[in-house]
């Protein structure tokens, strides 16, 4: 038997998010527990394997840990972000066909919502606009880990940064672009061309000599 030891419900609670109620939230806790073949008991993530499943039942914990933590943007408002709306503005201007805010189901059934999906001839790219927060950033890394397991090739995402790489944290940057294409609001051009052409883009933090 193992647990996450209670960290999740209490990230969550922190958050404002009731996992037990009769909320969105308590239904998305309660499904994704399910889809991993776990429980929750006082407030732990727990699951029981056979001895020599124990990899496994690790890494399904971990797994439903990084899924149930995107709980807690159900807490936040559901309005759209200047950014945001300049992205769908652009998208139109661009004539690109897109889907606003498209549930995408990853492979043991949790769901997420990025803010759009482009769907180009050649590949469909899911994408997520961060307008100037932090935890933004955390949100969007956590969002393109988990799409990465729905086997959404790395140039089938994207993360869209209001701004340019100076004005966010160089740390953060770096460990994004290990997961996802990283553009931004004020390098449009280089977007345009990553989605209409597939040029790819250029990583965000130059890598350390």
């Amino acid at each position: 038997m193992a647990s996450d030891g209670g960290t999740t419900v209490s990230r969550l609670a922190d958050a404002g998010v009731d996992v037990w109620g009769p909320t969105r939230a308590a239904t998305a806790w309660t499904e994704t527990l399910s889809a991993f073949r776990l429980s929750e008991v006082d407030g732990r993530i727990v699951g029981r394997r056979p001895l020599q499943q124990a990899a496994t039942l690790v890494s399904d914990i971990s797994s439903a840990m990084l899924t149930t933590d995107g709980l807690r943007w159900l807490a936040a408002p559901d309005r759209d972000s200047k950014l945001v709306r300049q992205f769908y503005a652009y998208l139109d201007d661009a004539r690109i066909a897109y889907d606003r805010r498209p549930t995408v189901e990853l492979p043991r059934g949790a769901k997420v919502r990025p803010t759009a999906r482009i769907n180009l001839p050649k590949r469909t790219v899911l994408v997520q606009a961060v307008g100037g927060s932090e935890q933004g950033l955390e949100h969007a890394l956590s969002l393109v880990q988990r799409i990465e397991r729905a086997d959404y090739a790395f140039d089938q995402r994207l993360v869209l940064l209001k701004g340019n790489p100076q004005a966010w944290p160089a740390d953060h940057l770096d460990l994004l672009a290990d997961h996802t294409p990283v553009g931004f609001s004020d390098r449009m051009d280089a977007v345009t061309r990553f989605l209409k052409e597939g040029t790819p883009l250029e990583r965000p933090v130059t890598s350390e000599p």
